[in-house]
């Protein structure tokens, strides 16, 4: 029996595992991004307390996460509480349809009769207004569209001349009988050539580096600590990137831990160079084989990959004593 049975509360269970490692909300706040009263109602079971159903699967899951657990038992757990209760079907009455007014049957022939008579009335002069506006339409001249006036000149054919004997294409000044439109046209192709199609410009990373902290250098950040090896003492593991850009736009950090994807923030970035960076908090529960990448939409720009090691563990090999 797992100690989640045990405990029994979702709230409780997500409590004692947080305190089992030494964590405050406020650390889980920061490295979560989840708002510190919506931990402390989800640790209260005070699930009234936080946004939609939606929002609250999402926090349990990045909670889960955070302590080294698997949200799937958690999430469960959530929907057996949140299952609404059956209601008994609702019995509906049905009313009798109440007998509609009928009139004496004579009334009804004559209104029957008066509403035939006012069909063939509004047939009639509707046929006497159409009559007339056929005959206009049919009997009105009809008028000649205007039509370019045709060139009496005939077309001009571009003959081939060998490359020995080709003229200069005329300049500014030259009477078009020289050099005709068509041929100054054709000529003028054969020497430019196609033209080229220019690539569009993409967002290029010019610096990326893992470290422990960041600091101001020159009025711009730099990454201290820079490794490829950290280790899981609630420290915090930095990915910096520099990105060169020649428009406004967003990119992504996306952290992924053993191939699965573990946090994803979105960054916008200016022209023409623009610093960003994020970060993790690496508990005992978060050792492993660590990969962060930087997106622009569906386009990988860069990665990194790193390791984390348990407290035990150490980031560089030992020296062997001599």
């Amino acid at each position: 029996m797992s100690l989640f049975d045990i405990v029994g509360s979702i709230g409780n269970f997500l409590k004692k595992e947080r305190e089992s490692k030494n964590l405050s909300l406020e650390e889980v706040s920061k490295s979560t991004r989840i708002k510190e009263h919506f931990l402390k109602a989800i640790e209260e079971d005070r699930f009234d307390l936080c946004p939609s159903p939606f929002y609250v699967k999402g926090f349990l899951t990045h909670y889960a996460r955070f302590l080294g657990l698997d949200p799937k038992d958690i999430i469960l757990k959530y929907r057996e509480l949140m299952k609404p209760l059956l209601l008994p079907p609702e019995v509906t009455v049905q009313e009798k349809p109440k007998e509609a007014f009928q009139f004496h049957p004579r009334i009804q022939a004559r209104i029957r009769a008066g509403t035939t008579f006012r069909l063939l009335l509004g047939s009639a002069l509707f046929i006497s207004l159409l009559i007339p506006l056929y005959f206009y339409v049919a009997y009105q001249p009809l008028k000649a569209p205007d039509l370019p006036a045709l060139s009496r000149h005939k077309p001009v054919t571009p003959e081939v001349v060998p490359e020995n004997q080709q003229k200069p294409i005329a300049r500014e000044g030259t009477p078009e009988k020289e050099n005709p439109p068509i041929l100054r046209q054709i000529k003028r192709m054969e020497l430019i050539g196609p033209q080229e199609v220019q690539a569009e410009s993409f967002y290029e990373v010019t610096d990326a580096h893992l470290g422990t902290g960041i600091e101001t250098e020159s009025g711009r950040p730099m990454v201290v600590g820079i490794g490829s090896e950290f280790k899981c003492e609630n420290q915090r593991v930095y990915f910096f990137t520099r990105i060169s850009t020649p428009k406004e736009g967003k990119i992504f950090h996306v952290w992924r831990r053993e191939g699965e994807e573990f946090h994803r923030i979105e960054m916008s970035v200016n022209p023409p160079t623009w610093s960003v960076y994020s970060y993790i908090t690496l508990p005992p529960a978060r050792s492993g084989n660590w990969k962060v990448e930087v997106w622009e939409g569906d386009k990988l720009l860069r990665d990194l990959s790193f390791k984390a090691h348990s407290p035990q563990g150490s980031s560089s090999p030992s020296k062997k004593k001599g």
